[in-house]
């Protein structure tokens, strides 16, 4: 079998363009990062606004979302972004010196060929959606090892690698994140799935597989040990 990163690496050093690629990525500051986490968390427990990334085909099945949060949290103010990537465009615009579409008198400077990630995924999630820790700018050049339907050592090895960074990154903010699961959605999880089932009136079917994502987006992040560079 003829495999096209093979052919790569044949030509440049593996480990040097991981760490190059790594090096690449731009995410927000600590300083930015900690008061927007703690806004963030209030917002949730207080019943502002937050934004969460559309659920299903055209979004048809949000509401699915904002009823569980409304048994959940209490909170009545979920706003599915209009674009799915929106508010985060403009969360990690305004926290660094960095843009992705130019505007006039700005003097932040112009990214090209920079994509904005989630980098623990859970975008249904009020919490990490719109999260200062959970958004970077990656070069697109490693979308071909980041992305789900990627496969292969290549791809495996840059995503242990990947994770592992970013886990010692944001550490902290992974366990004050799981603290607040803990003591926040764990206990009272069950119970808001219920009423939104009653609430909506879905099938058993369906909301099976709802209630399957939804506890995936809810999630506590898994740690791993996996410094290899």
């Amino acid at each position: 079998m003829r495999d096209a990163y093979n052919k790569l690496f044949e030509k440049i050093n593996r480990e040097d363009f991981f760490k190059l690629g790594l090096d690449d990525i731009i995410y927000i500051e600590e300083n930015e990062i900690m008061l927007q986490w703690e806004k963030l968390k209030n917002n949730v427990l207080n019943n502002k606004e937050v934004f969460i990334r559309g659920y299903s085909r055209d979004a048809r099945k949000t509401n699915y979302y904002i009823t569980l949060y409304m048994f959940l949290f209490k909170l009545e103010n979920v706003i599915k972004d209009p674009s799915n990537n929106t508010e985060p465009t403009k969360l990690i615009a305004s926290l660094t010196n960095y843009i992705k579409t130019p505007k006039k008198k700005c003097e932040k400077e112009l990214l090209s060929n920079y994509q904005i990630s989630h980098l623990f995924g859970r975008t249904k999630n009020p919490l990490l959606f719109n999260c200062s820790w959970n958004i970077a700018y990656i070069p697109k050049y490693l979308d071909p090892f980041t992305g789900h339907e990627t496969r292969g050592e290549h791809s495996m090895t840059f995503k242990k690698v990947f994770k592992s960074q970013i886990e010692n990154r944001f550490l902290d903010y992974i366990i004050d994140y799981n603290d607040f699961i803990t003591k926040y959605v764990e206990p009272n999880l069950q119970e808001a799935l219920d009423n939104t089932r009653r609430k909506l009136r879905i099938d058993k079917k369906e909301f099976g597989k709802f209630e399957k994502d939804a506890r995936k987006e809810l999630s506590k992040i898994e740690l791993e040990d996996n410094k290899l560079f």
